[in-house]
């Protein structure tokens, strides 16, 4: 266990070399008593890393895998909503650090670069007041075709060269005034800049729910920050959860 890299305030780093899962490690520290706002346990591997609904997360050395730890208070009913703000931040991070590449949010937690998926979410309740926000960035190396469900791409793919700690700094950099603002003013304008930011509006698309698949058109989001898919005669369907396919994606 070590200190890491310098981050901006108001964030600091438990820094670690490898763990079954970050989230785990984070929420472990919230039912210790020992968490802190803005706390960001890292690891150079993760030997348990999981994704939504407990999908294997690959997590090998030199991408970035982190949870930070945010005080919610009024409860954690609108705490997913922080995951928008922090794809908002993400997409902006990483506009910054490969201006040549197009990166957009991908409902409800994905980031794509050129099309392809680089990074995910998993947020978790801890204790009683708090969240877990897993972040997990494909740095160096992406996963074969073979283990992902939608293409993926790595960001030294698209001709970046710096670290992890690298996209983490700069990504701290852009989320700690998004959680400011989320706290100050609501959802309203972090869905704003997600929509704004987000993959396949307009377009045609297939949500996979558990038991069943939609197809319809990408409107945007709702006031909670559900998906809205325009199912044409049959109306606009609200999705709460589920996994969103592009026709030119591989399924």
């Amino acid at each position: 266990m070590c200190d890491g890299i310098s981050l901006p305030p108001p964030f600091r780093r438990l820094a670690l070399d490898s763990v079954g899962s970050t989230n785990d490690e984070a929420r472990a520290l919230a039912e210790a008593g020992e968490a802190a706002d803005c706390l960001v346990v890292s690891a150079r591997r993760q030997s348990a890393g999981r994704g939504r609904r407990g999908r294997t997360w690959v997590s090998p050395a030199g991408n970035l895998h982190c949870s930070l730890l945010v005080a919610v208070d009024g409860g954690l009913g609108a705490a997913a909503q922080l995951g928008f703000a922090a794809a908002v931040a993400l997409v902006d991070t990483l506009s910054r650090l490969v201006p040549g590449a197009e990166f957009r949010c991908k409902w409800p937690n994905d980031i794509l670069g050129q099309g392809r998926k680089l990074a995910g979410m998993l947020l978790e309740p801890a204790a009683e007041r708090w969240l877990v926000l897993g972040l997990g960035v494909d740095v160096a190396a992406a996963p074969s075709p073979e283990a992902a469900a939608f293409p993926a791409v790595a960001l030294a793919d698209l001709g970046f060269g710096g670290t992890a700690d690298d996209v983490l700094a700069a990504f701290c950099g852009e989320f700690g005034p998004w959680l400011a603002r989320w706290r100050h003013d609501g959802f309203a304008p972090v869905r704003a800049a997600w929509t704004a930011r987000a993959a396949g509006l307009g377009a045609a698309a297939v949500v996979r729910l558990e038991h069943e698949s939609l197809a319809g058109t990408l409107v945007g989001l709702d006031a909670d920050g559900a998906l809205l898919l325009d199912q044409g005669a049959r109306g606009v369907r609200r999705v709460l959860a589920g996994d969103v396919f592009f026709p030119e994606a591989r399924s």
